[in-house]
C-alpha cells in the first residue's frame, strides 16, 4: 500500500502546478495581445464583439440490458429503456476582429442530471472498490467524469508579414482527410468517456491545446508551411491522448460496467502515469504540414512528434511474472506505479509521419481522397492469456509487455453527389460516401500475441480492415435532414448501423433523433474473467441505445 498511497499524494501535489501552469500560459497569452492590442485601442473601444454559442439538452435510453455486475456475480437489474443520460451543456463564443489580428474565446459548461441506471452504475462500483481496491481511489462518476468546466478556446491570430500568419493560444488543430478514425488527425486527444465515438461534430470531443501555431504561404508554389509546438508544460496533462472510460461509467467496454481500473479488487488496478520516462506528458510536442496544389490535386506532407493517441499498459513485473521477458522498448525495466497494482496506463511519445491527397474527378462526379500513416515503433500490449485462464504471465490479457511494431495505416474515401429525388423525394441531390481503413504490420510475428486491447484476448492481425459508408439525404428545404451511417469490421466480425433524422426550426432550435446499433462476434460476458477473442464492436456489447438532442443556438 505504501506505493499506492505515494502515487496518490503525487497526483495531489501536482493539481496546484497545473493550475500555475494554466495561469502562466494565460500570462503568457495577455503578455501577447497586450502588446499586439495597445496600438489598436481605437479599434478595441469601436469594433463590437461578436457572440454565438449553444444550450443543449442530450438524452439517451438504453436499448438492450447493459451487464452490470457487482462483486456477488450476480446482473444487478433489467435496464433496458432505462434512461442512460441526462446531460445539459452550454457553450458560449466570443469573437473580435481588430483588422489585421483576430481573438476568439470559447468556453463550455457540461452538467448531468442523475438517473436511476447512473445511480447503480455508481452503486456497484463502490462495491467492488470496497472488496479490496486500493484505498482512495473511488470514482464519482458525476463530479470527476462528467461534469465539467472547460476554456475550449483562447487564442489571438494575425499576419507577422504578409505571407507568415501565428496563431497562438488554446485552440485546435485538424490534420488528415477523415472523421471516423485517427490517421494523422493526432495532434490532439479525444474524450470519449461520455458519449464515445459518436457525436457527429468530433470538434465537441477533441481536447484543445495550448500552443504556437506559425503558418507560411508560398504563393509562388500554392503551398503553406505549418509548424505547431505544443509546450508539455503548460498542458494539462489530461488533455493529451485519447480517454476511454475506464471508470466504469455508462461506456466502460462490455462487461466492466461499475468497475473502475483505479480501484479494482484483488491488487488488479491501474492507475495513469503521466511521467514515465518513455511517456512523459512534461515533454514537447511539435509537427510540420506541407500543404499545396500539384495540378488537380490536392496534397500535403506532414510530421508529428506526441504521445500516441490510445494508452497502453505498462504491466508491474512483480505482479506479472512473465512482462521481463516480453517487455521491449524504452519501457524495459521502468515501472513507476504502486507495488501492489498490476500496471499503469502511459501514452508513450511516438512519430507519425504521412501523406493525403484528394482530387474532384468531373467524369463520376466524385470526390476521391486518402491518406496514409506510417508509424515506427507504434507500442502493443501483448499476451493472450492471463494467469487465471491459462499459461499466461498477468492478470490480464496483454499485461505481458509492450512491443514496438512499425505500422502502416491507409484511409480511401469516395465523395459523391446521388440524384435520389425522383426515388426517395428528397428536395435536393444527397451526400454519400464510403471509406475504407487498413492497418498493417509490417514486422509482424504471430509468436509475439499481440492484442487490440489489454484486458481483452482479442488477438492483432498482420492486416485489418473497416468499411463504413454514410448517406445524408434533405427534405422540406433540408428543415428535415435524415442519414444513415453503417461500418463492418471486415477482420474481426461485427459493425455498427446509426440511423439519424436532424429538425431544423429556424435559425435556432435543432433537434436530432438517433439509434446506435451495434453487432459483434464475440463478446466477454463477465468481468475479470471468462477472458476469450473479443475485439473492437464486441466492446460496445450491451451498448445500443437511443439517443435525443435538442439545440437551441444563438
Amino acid at each position: 500500500m505504501m506505493g499506492t498511497d505515494m502515487k496518490i499524494d503525487k497526483k495531489k501535489a501536482t493539481a496546484p502546478l497545473r493550475w500555475q501552469r494554466r495561469l502562466l500560459a494565460l500570462g503568457v497569452l495577455a503578455g501577447t495581445l497586450g502588446a499586439q492590442t495597445a496600438a489598436a485601442a481605437d479599434d478595441w473601444l469601436t469594433k463590437d464583439w461578436e457572440v454565438s454559442g449553444y444550450l443543449r439538452e442530450y438524452l439517451s435510453w438504453n436499448l438492450e440490458n447493459p451487464t452490470l455486475i457487482g462483486p456477488d456475480g450476480q446482473q444487478r437489474d433489467d435496464y433496458r429503456y432505462s434512461l442512460s443520460m441526462a446531460r445539459t451543456v452550454g457553450k458560449l463564443d466570443l469573437y473580435r476582429d481588430f483588422g489585421n489580428w483576430r481573438m476568439k474565446i470559447t468556453g463550455r459548461v457540461s452538467r448531468e442530471s442523475p438517473t436511476s441506471y447512473g445511480k447503480d452504475l455508481q452503486e456497484v462500483m463502490d462495491e467492488w472498490a470496497a472488496t479490496g481496491g486500493a484505498s482512495g481511489s473511488s470514482v464519482n462518476l458525476r463530479d470527476d467524469v462528467y461534469d465539467d468546466e472547460e476554456l475550449r478556446e483562447f487564442w489571438i491570430q494575425g499576419d507577422v508579414t504578409d505571407t507568415t500568419n501565428l496563431k497562438i493560444g488554446r485552440q485546435q488543430v485538424v490534420w488528415g482527410e477523415t472523421d471516423f478514425f485517427q490517421l494523422l488527425d493526432v495532434v490532439h486527444g479525444y474524450d470519449f468517456r461520455w458519449r464515445s465515438f459518436l457525436e457527429p461534430e468530433n470538434e465537441e470531443l477533441r481536447k484543445p491545446l495550448n500552443m504556437v501555431n506559425i503558418t507560411q504561404r508560398f504563393d509562388q508554389l500554392d503551398a503553406s508551411l505549418q509548424a505547431i509546438y505544443i509546450p508539455g508544460q503548460l498542458n494539462d496533462h489530461e488533455d493529451r491522448g485519447n480517454s476511454y472510460d475506464v471508470e466504469g461509467g455508462r461506456w466502460a467496454n462490455n462487461p466492466n460496467k461499475g468497475i473502475t481500473f483505479a480501484s479494482a479488487p484483488f491488487g488488479a488496478n491501474v492507475r495513469y502515469n503521466y511521467d514515465h520516462p518513455g511517456a512523459d506528458m512534461d515533454d514537447d510536442s511539435y509537427g510540420l504540414r506541407w500543404n499545396g496544389l500539384l495540378g488537380d490535386w490536392g496534397y500535403s506532407l506532414g510530421w508529428f512528434h506526441g504521445p500516441n493517441p490510445n494508452p497502453v499498459v505498462n504491466p508491474n513485473p512483480a505482479t506479472n511474472p512473465g512482462q521481463p521477458q516480453l517487455q521491449t522498448g524504452p519501457y524495459e525495466g521502468v515501472y513507476q506505479g504502486g507495488a501492489t497494482e498490476a500496471g499503469e496506463f502511459i501514452y508513450p511519445y511516438i512519430d507519425v509521419f504521412g501523406v493525403t491527397a484528394n482530387n474532384y474527378f468531373a467524369g463520376p462526379d466524385l470526390v476521391f481522397s486518402t491518406e496514409l500513416a506510417y508509424i515506427p515503433n507504434a507500442p502493443y500490449n501483448v499476451g493472450i492469456e492471463s494467469i487465471a485462464e491459462g499459461p499466461g504471465c498477468g492478470f490480464f490479457p496483454g499485461f505481458c509487455g509492450i512491443r514496438e511494431k512499425n505500422l502502416f495505416r491507409s484511409m480511401f474515401r469516395i465523395d459523391k453527389q446521388l440524384d435520389l429525388q425522383s426515388y426517395l423525394g428528397t428536395s435536393r441531390p444527397s451526400f454519400f460516401t464510403v471509406q475504407l481503413f487498413n492497418n498493417w504490420i509490417t514486422n509482424f510475428d504471430k509468436e509475439e500475441q499481440l492484442v487490440n486491447l489489454a484486458g481483452f484476448g482479442g488477438a492483432t492481425k498482420e492486416f485489418s480492415s473497416i468499411a463504413t459508408a454514410v448517406l445524408a439525404t434533405n427534405y422540406a428545404n433540408d428543415q428535415i435532414n435524415p442519414s444513415l451511417a453503417v461500418g463492418s469490421d471486415l477482420t474481426y466480425g461485427g459493425g455498427f448501423v446509426i440511423p439519424a433524422v436532424e429538425l431544423a426550426y429556424g435559425d435556432h432550435v435543432r433537434v436530432r433523433f438517433e439509434a446506435d446499433v451495434f453487432f459483434h462476434r464475440t463478446d466477454q460476458e463477465k468481468p475479470l474473467q471468462g477472458f476469450n477473442d473479443t475485439n473492437l464492436f464486441g466492446y460496445f456489447s450491451g451498448n445500443d441505445q437511443l439517443l435525443a438532442r435538442l439545440t437551441y443556438q444563438f
